[in-house]
């Protein structure tokens, strides 16, 4: 299952931090597309030294706010059939405006995210 994915991203000079985001939207093989655009978003905390989607959403469960990120990810359905592809648009845009991107905060942190 990719509607739902993890993204790793690691910085020159802060923690290794993690996002949720939908998958599959600008490609539906392709992960670059969807790691640049949040290496892109996520530059704003520092130098992006790497930024890759994970293999399985277990890769950041460890995060403080993962649960809270996919359980406010998973109230929000996607549509099937001749609505998916209007959700699809929306999203993209949402994404590229730096929405959708659910943080998920710093390991062993209690500071809640700024997103």
């Amino acid at each position: 299952m990719e509607d739902i994915i993890a993204i790793r991203i690691e910085f020159e000079d802060q923690p290794t931090r993690h996002v949720l985001t939908w998958g599959r939207i600008q490609d539906p093989v392709d992960p670059a597309p969807v790691e640049r655009l949040v290496a892109e978003h996520m530059a704003s905390r520092g130098r992006v030294t790497s930024c890759t989607v994970c293999m399985t959403l277990q890769e950041a469960a460890h995060t403080p706010y993962f649960y809270e990120a996919l359980f406010a990810m998973a109230q929000k359905p996607i549509p099937c059939g001749d609505d998916y592809e209007a959700w699809r648009s929306r999203m993209v845009e949402a994404m590229r405006s730096g929405k959708e991107l659910w943080d998920c905060g710093v390991p062993g942190s209690d500071t809640p995210s700024p997103d």
